[in-house]
């Protein structure tokens, strides 16, 4: 959405009869302008969205009817709402202008705050939210950057606390974390378990829980999971326990564990049941009394209670369990620049767009991608012995539909790994495996044997190479097809007459034969939907009448009617609608009945297809969700339609689940776990569907460790045996694989070598 943003307003330009002054703020939606408004002579904060939102009557109109109902509520901690509306073309919000910054830049310039004012600005924070869900508003993005600081001219009194960013606000137990536009409300370092989810309504104790994250980090000067990938702060929000305040501040009393760990509980029915709740309790153990005050009046007795008890504290005095705090040193933090856009984003960018998030009013700050905190921190699973780096989880056998023979005590999924050299599972290189290589046009990503075999496509960045592959192991680079925004997932429609190619919120859509023979116009239409970015893969239904593509940027699966696209020329009105599931969508695999989605936030959903092809009722089509590890890439379901393989990459590991347990028993549905390779992504069967090959793409690029296929056993995998038969080297990246008819010969991108390698399958052990 960044690409968006107004780029044509400048200091002096009018708008809605206001004069543009000086550009504060600017985010991926939206640019804030302190600026004048002449009619009543006062100055004001202007927010202007995005043109690309504007132009949909649905946002607009929605837009305009959220940012009213936020400006309705009455509470003198909510920013005022002066004007909201659009003027030629242009939607705005005009509000207050709060000229004291806000509480991240206070945050980046003193580092943790004293207890006394951190208490201060969760209680008037808490009176604002509490104040808007009893309006049935939930604000979804609350953060230190939306926490606005009005001084106080009076010396010794806090400052007055205003929440802005009401503009994201949505009607509380109306919809999921997603927007209509697929977006994920929230920013990752705050955003609650249940909005990373997408799976049930929110109320205001998604707002506690990110209301208690601003907290912690008010108090130690970083929030409570700060990890250097996207989708380790989604994993670590939705499995991950609060790290230790008193850890990092002795001197504070034991009980705020407690407190927080109550406020960030993983579940809302276990949180306090108000924000107002947590902001006493946040007090009473910091031995403060903010209940007069709110922030407001320095005469009334509570604010003298707490003032004398900071003063007791900061200035070294003995206080009931405190010692004097120790601030930690901090060092200069780089303003980073807002997440970028790309229209075929790879899945494989550090995770950096599984959600989008919202803008707000705030100095630039560091992001999560530059946060300074490794994943090392985090558990690392014990690998079992050379023979396989597998898992066990209980003893006792019971069969399965599948007719095999398994553990049947419950597994958990993975936590995430250190992703280093020692962390792999042991396991022989294999040699004797044949070989070849061929050159590509560009850094590949997918490969799609046409139904001879004679040729395949490999998606390259914007463009689909066109390479022979019919002799064995010798493919050869035959031409290049420019289709602009491709370059991720592609798939054969069913007739093999179409290649369908994910770009941008939509795919690309191309004539098979008419790009072997090199004739131009193999490009036959795009799908497009209206709103989405970050398109990964393509799955088309059996009748190729419907195409699903995974939206990783926006949460979403978009759905279209395929067959409708090729019979009337592509038009709007072939996309159908949106399914909305977890955070970073990217693989799919189907029985026909049901469509499995693999997402990075950790999560493996099972959609109906039924009602993801119908728009009436695509709001109900996601039946159920299970945890598959930190980042699941990719899923493959067996040729019986009894298990799908999941590749997890930021656990290293290959998970299996039970299809009937997935929409029956989601608790018992993980039957296996094999540890493999570094970052695996892709996965084939081989052998009639007894071997597993996938693929370790090393995509962090770790030094001395090379990049590999690791070949697994799926029936040793399936009775918790060591699985892990080798690994077979190959070059830089691996990602995808696709099988040339007859089983004998293995098609492999090496997305960093720039090649396609052909391996010989009856080579393999």
């Amino acid at each position: 959405m960044s690409d968006q943003v107004p780029h044509d307003f400048t200091a002096g330009s009018v708008i809605a009869g206001y004069r543009l002054e000086q550009r504060i703020g600017r985010g991926g939606m939206a640019v804030v302008f302190r600026a004048h408004d002449s009619r009543l002579d006062r100055q004001v904060a202007l927010k202007i969205l995005a043109p690309g939102l504007a132009g949909d009557d649905e946002f607009r109109r929605r837009f305009i009817r959220e940012s009213r109902a936020a400006a309705a509520v009455d509470d003198p901690h909510i920013i005022p709402v002066f004007e909201a509306g659009e003027s030629d073309g242009v939607l705005f919000i005009a509000m207050r202008y709060v000229g004291g910054g806000d509480v991240r830049s206070l945050i980046d310039r003193t580092g943790p705050l004293p207890a006394w004012q951190v208490a201060e600005l969760v209680a008037q924070t808490a009176s604002a939210l509490d104040a808007a869900h009893a309006r049935g508003l939930v604000h979804r993005d609350v953060k230190p950057a939306n926490i606005l600081l009005d001084a106080s001219p009076v010396a010794g009194r806090p400052d007055h606390v205003y929440l802005s960013d009401f503009g994201v606000s949505k009607p509380a137990l109306a919809t999921t974390g997603l927007t209509q536009t697929g977006q994920l409300l929230g920013t990752l370092d705050y955003v609650a378990p249940e909005q990373i989810e997408g799976l049930r309504q929110l109320d205001g104790r998604s707002d506690l829980y990110a209301l208690a994250c601003s907290a912690f980090e008010m108090l130690c000067g970083e929030p409570p999971f700060r990890r250097d990938q996207g989708v380790s702060v989604m994993y670590a929000h939705l499995s991950q326990p609060p790290p230790s305040v008193r850890e990092r501040r002795p001197e504070l009393p034991a009980a705020i564990d407690e407190v927080l760990s109550k406020a960030l509980a993983k579940s809302p029915e276990d949180r306090y049941p108000t924000c107002q709740d947590f902001a006493t309790a946040l007090s009473t153990t910091l031995g403060l009394d903010l209940s007069g005050a709110d922030g407001a009046d320095a005469n009334q007795p509570g604010f003298e209670t707490a003032m004398a008890a900071a003063d007791a504290v900061d200035d070294g005095a003995e206080a009931p369990g405190y010692r004097k705090p120790t601030m930690p040193a901090r060092t200069d933090q780089v303003p980073a620049p807002g997440v970028p856009g790309n229209g075929a984003a790879d899945d494989d960018a550090a995770g950096s767009r599984a959600a989008t998030t919202a803008w707000s009013p705030a100095a630039p700050r560091r992001r999560w991608w530059r946060a300074p905190a490794p994943v090392a921190g985090l558990a690392v699973l014990a690998l079992a012995a050379a023979g396989g780096g597998f898992a066990l989880a209980g003893r006792g056998h019971a069969g399965d539909a599948d007719g095999t023979r398994t553990v049947s005590a419950s597994l958990t999924a993975p936590a995430c790994t250190a992703t280093s050299a020692t962390t792999t599972a042991r396991a022989r290189d294999l040699t004797g495996v044949s070989t070849g290589t061929a050159d590509t046009g560009g850094n590949p990503f997918a490969v799609v044997v046409a139904s001879g075999g004679q040729y395949s496509f490999v998606t390259v960045r914007n463009a689909v190479d066109v390479l022979r592959t019919g002799n064995a192991l010798h493919p050869a680079l035959e031409r290049t097809v420019p289709a602009p925004g491709a370059g991720l997932g592609a798939v054969l429609a069913p007739g093999g007459r179409y290649l369908v190619a994910a770009a941008g919120s939509g795919a690309i859509v191309l004539d098979v034969a008419d790009a072997e023979d090199g004739k131009p116009g193999a490009v036959v239409g795009k799908l497009t939907s209206p709103h989405g970015s970050g398109a990964v893969e393509v799955f088309v239904t059996r009748d190729g009448r419907y195409a699903f593509v995974s939206l990783q940027n926006s949460s979403e699966l978009a759905v279209f009617n395929l067959q409708a696209a090729l019979t009337d020329g592509f038009r709007p009105s072939d996309f159908i609608g949106y399914v909305a599931v977890p955070a970073g969508p990217v693989g799919m695999t189907s029985d026909g009945t049901w469509l499995y989605v693999a997402s990075l936030s950790g999560k493996l959903s099972v959609v109906s297809l039924a009602r993801a092809e119908n728009k009436h009722q695509q709001a109900r089509a996601v039946v159920s969700a299970v945890a598959a590890g930190c980042g699941a890439a990719r899923a493959l379901i067996a040729r019986n339609h009894q298990v799908i393989w999941v590749t997890d990459r930021q656990a290293d590991a290959l998970l299996a689940f039970s299809v009937p347990r997935l929409r029956t028993d989601t608790r018992q549905a993980l039957r296996a776990k094999v540890m493999v390779g570094v970052t695996p992504v892709g996965e084939t069967f081989v052998d009639g569907g007894t071997t597993l090959l996938v693929a370790d793409a090393n995509l962090s690029h770790l030094s001395g460790v090379q990049s590999t296929v690791a070949v697994v056993s799926a029936a040793r995998a399936l009775k918790r045996e060591p699985a892990l038969l080798g690994y077979l080297p190959v070059g830089s990246e691996p990602r995808q694989f696709a099988v040339v008819p007859g089983g004998k010969t293995l098609l492999l991108t090496l997305q960093g070598a720039h090649q396609l390698e052909a391996i010989a399958v009856r080579t393999l052990p």
